[in-house]
């Protein structure tokens, strides 16, 4: 039941202002009349019936009309549940010029939340979106609809206004540019949280994460398609993120690989590159599965130094023997890419020279590491050396 106060009741009698049936009335919404009227009645006594089955209005209308009321400055909504209303004087209150300006803002308001009670706050909060942001009544009653949307028709001011801030931020003023920012925001969302889904994760996006996948989208231009596609890249991670699945992107982007075709070709490649590692590490003696950055190293040996696979396989097999096997295949490439070889000849015969020449260096350090004799005089004197004194 809504309860009234009123800063001077009069026994018997219900005092209308003039300035109301002169400036406020002619342009008052139905219903919202007889309501200021009753209410100001019964704040005057306390036998009144109820109001809302006196006028045969629900509890939504009678909200909406002491809204209205409101905005004008004529009531003071001091509760909306229960419905508290204060009158207060009209003499200090602006003249029909006031009540035009925000008479249709009150009536998008209440269509746009149907039952919420807006404070007074509220509403000034509302207008100064106008004010300062430059938005439409229309682009702010839809600010405010769109929350109750989003999260309830409890929605709390704060939450609309940096909402509303949003809007400003990116230049939203107009109902059409307004429509625009909310398909594009919900894009995003629905699919940030399409993401998170495939994770198991129930929880909202976070504003980072909404904004690498509006980069994703919008900047790079990547499909849903191209992007479930980079999510299987992180199968077997034990926390996959935003941000890891930002660097599969990225390396899809910097290979060219933005459409579904160019990404299986990529994968092909290096698929191949990974198994050529592989492969030379069963050539090498080691028997293991190559590492990120050995399957690095032959995908750039193969791809972008043009070393055909039989020669990588060749060399390989010739640094079995060294104590770090991938290193010695490393500095043989480099050596083998330096002097222009890319036949299986050329290399035997490189590798063969190498090897004289590496035997050679060990011959000459063996002889020079040969322990030298100890002669004593005796020795010296029986071979006929003369000592010098």
């Amino acid at each position: 039941m809504a309860r009234f106060v009123t800063q001077s009741a009069h026994a018997g009698v219900t005092a209308i202002d003039n300035a109301f049936i002169i400036d406020y009335m002619p342009t008052a919404p139905d219903g919202a009349v007889k309501a200021y009227i009753y209410g100001l009645m019964a704040a005057g006594r306390g036998d009144a019936p109820d109001i809302a089955d006196a006028l045969g209005m629900d509890d939504a209308q009678l909200c909406d009309a002491f809204a209205y009321w409101q905005r004008l400055g004529l009531v003071r909504i001091a509760s909306g549940e229960p419905l508290i209303v204060e009158f207060l004087k009209t003499e200090s209150i602006a003249p029909a010029e006031r009540t035009r300006r925000y008479a249709s803002l009150i009536e998008r308001l209440s269509k746009a939340v149907p039952g919420r009670v807006f404070t007074g706050s509220e509403l000034s909060a509302i207008c100064d979106w106008i004010e300062v942001f430059g938005f439409s009544e229309e682009t702010a009653a839809l600010v405010v609809s769109d929350c109750a949307r989003r999260r309830g028709s409890k929605v709390k001011l704060w939450q609309m206004n940096a909402e509303a801030k949003n809007w400003a931020d990116a230049n939203v003023s107009t109902i059409e540019s307004a429509n625009e920012y909310i398909a594009r925001r919900d894009e995003r969302i629905a699919g940030a949280q399409k993401i998170l889904s495939r994770w198991k994760l129930r929880r909202a996006a976070t504003e980072d994460e909404l904004a690498l996948y509006a980069k994703w989208k919008e900047e790079w231009g990547m499909s849903d398609e191209v992007i479930s596609l980079a999510l299987g890249e992180l199968t077997s991670a034990a926390q996959p993120s935003f941000k890891y699945l930002d660097t599969v992107l990225s390396t899809f982007r910097s290979n060219g690989a933005v459409t579904p075709e160019a990404i299986a070709a990529l994968r092909r490649e290096r698929d191949a590159s990974r198994e050529l590692a592989r492969m030379m590490l069963a050539r090498a003696g080691i028997n293991r599965a190559p590492t990120a950055a050995q399957q690095d190293d032959a995908d750039m040996w193969r791809t972008r130094m043009n070393i055909a696979p039989e020669l990588l396989l060749l060399c390989a097999e010739s640094c079995r023997a060294s104590d770090k096997p991938w290193a010695a295949i490393k500095r043989t490439v480099a050596r083998w890419h330096e002097q222009g070889i890319s036949d299986l000849d050329s290399a035997r015969q490189d590798i063969e020279q190498h090897a004289n020449s590496a035997a050679k260096l060990r011959s000459r350090g063996r002889a020079l590491s040969h322990a030298s004799r100890t002669y004593t005089d005796q020795d010296l004197s029986a071979m006929g050396v003369e000592l010098l004194e």
